[in-house]
Parts: C-alpha cells; structure tokens; sequence
C-alpha cells in the first residue's frame, strides 16, 4: 500500500467548510433533484474507469468499470419496476460481498427506492423484526441465507442469487436469469434532499433495533468524511474490510469511494475474515488505502 496521505487537522477542516462547496461537487442538487445512482455512478460513465475490484471466496479476480455497474445497475431496475416497486418503496439486501449487491444497491436507488441492508449473519428473528418496519417490497439473498426467510412470518417476495447448478425455490425470482433478459435502459428518478435513500436500524445492543432513515442529503456528509477523514485521492484503489450489512461498510466501502469516482474493493469472505484469508486478499488486490470498521459499525 502507498503511503497515507497527510489529512488536514479537525480544526483546519471545520474553519474552511462551506455547505455550498459541497453541494457544487454534486452531479445533482438537494433542493431540486438528486439521485444516489448518479452521484455514485452515472456521472462516471464513458470514461472506462475502475469502479470495483471483487475476489471471489476462491481467491479469483474480476474488474468491473463504471459502465458494467451503470448497465448491471439500469437491470436491476428495470427487474424492480416490473415486480412493482416504485420510489419511496423499500428493497433489502442480505448478500455477500458480490458484485450483485453493489449492482442492486445501486439499481435501488436508480429508480428512487430505498435500500435496506440486512447482514448476512443476521437470525430469522433479527431479520423479521427489520423486514416488520421497513415494510421493505423485495428482499434479495442467495441460498446460503435464503433459508432464513422461511422462518420469517408475512416476509416480502424473495429474488435470490444463485450459483450453476442451485435450483431456484418456488415463488422465488431467479436473480441472475431475471437481469440477463432485463432492459439496462432505466431512466434515474430525482428525489429531494430530504427524501430517503437508505433505510438503517441500530444494533439492538439496548432493546429492540430501531429504524434509522437516512436522507440524500447525507451524501455531503459522505463525500467530506471520505475526503478530509480518509484523505482518497483519484487514484487511489480503496479497500474498507467493514460489511455492508452495516453502516460503516454501506456508508464507505460502497456509497462513499464511488461518490468521489474512487474505485473499492470487495472480498467475499465472512464478516470477520482469518488474518491468512485477509492477507492472501490483500496479496490478489493491492489496495493503496485499506480501513479496517470502528468496534460498533
């Protein structure tokens, strides 16, 4: 890895702050449209540029640019659309680092619906009672965790990831099958600053989890930690080992590098790799900036 780049003091940071420099570095604006998919990819396309590098969990390499997640992201979408979701309306996700998760992330919040993580070591009855709030309309998982699902009472309809040779639950979508005959043509909607993007929920450490809403307008938010806390540059290849089934990790191992045009790393490993696994990783992907998640993320 490179050198860490030398980060302005808390003090410097806070003094040169000003809310309209952060909202000029936006493709869109607050108050009179934004859309999560643009900022954090459709404004990045046609340039052949590093968006994500993924390694399988049997160590193996792939790139894909900004372009392949614009056109993987306009199918998940248009699958969307299809089975009724509409902006406003909730998706969850409760996948492994794959890039299907960055590509319905991404698809999500491309037609103006809402994201919910759901981490992958969650039980049923953890999922059940986040899946009871949100009110989310599809929820996406891969056979590893589709099980789960059953146990979980009135739970919305399934779409599911699955490798050759899975067969495909009755009722559920096949996810791979239904993206390759899917339309990547899928026109951003634009939202408000106030209107939601993602929907998050406290840990339960004290009771039950809570809903957390998260609004556009935290993208400035987004894009001011990554530059003055991380210090990213445009050239760096970011990798945050934190999950995306939690803030830390949704918030800056997928929102905030690709919202600076940074390219992250993806490692389809378990929430708390081995040291050999995380070194290997380490060895097939050489990131210039690695960030290991807080103790609560």
């Amino acid at each position: 890895m490179t050198e860490m780049p030398a980060l302005p003091r808390y003090e410097d940071a806070v003094r040169r702050f000003r809310i309209e420099d952060e909202i000029a570095r936006l493709h869109g604006d607050p108050a009179t449209g934004i859309n999560a998919y643009v900022e954090c990819c459709g404004r990045y396309t046609g340039e052949n540029r590093l968006a994500l590098r993924a390694i399988s969990a049997n160590g193996e390499l792939r790139e894909f640019t900004f372009d392949d997640l614009a056109d993987m992201s306009g199918r998940v979408g248009s699958l969307l659309k299809e089975h009724g979701v509409r902006p406003g309306d909730i998706v969850a996700g409760m996948l492994p680092r794959i890039p299907e998760l960055v590509a319905l992330i991404l698809g999500t919040w491309r037609i103006g619906a809402v994201y919910q993580p759901l981490f992958t070591a969650f039980g049923p009855k953890a999922i059940e009672h986040r899946l009871s709030y949100s009110k989310a309309k599809l929820v996406v998982t891969n056979p590893a965790n589709r099980g789960k699902l059953d146990e979980v009472e009135n739970h919305p309809r399934i779409a599911i990831v699955l490798a050759p040779g899975d067969a495909l639950p009755e009722g559920d979508i096949d996810f791979r099958a239904a993206l390759a005959t899917a339309s990547p043509a899928c026109s951003p909607v634009m939202r408000k600053g106030s209107d939601l993007f993602m929907m998050m929920s406290t840990s339960g450490t004290t009771g039950h989890p809570k809903g957390v809403p998260v609004p556009l307008r935290a993208l400035l938010a987004f894009g001011a930690y990554m530059r003055d806390a991380i210090g990213l540059k445009p050239d760096d290849i970011f990798w945050n080992i934190a999950d995306p089934g939690w803030a830390y990790g949704l918030y800056y191992a997928i929102t905030g590098p690709l919202q600076l045009g940074i390219a992250t790393t993806f490692y389809e490993a378990p929430s708390t790799p081995k040291a050999p696994t995380t070194s290997s990783s380490v060895s097939a992907s050489p990131a210039s900036q690695a960030r290991p998640p807080p103790i609560a993320c």
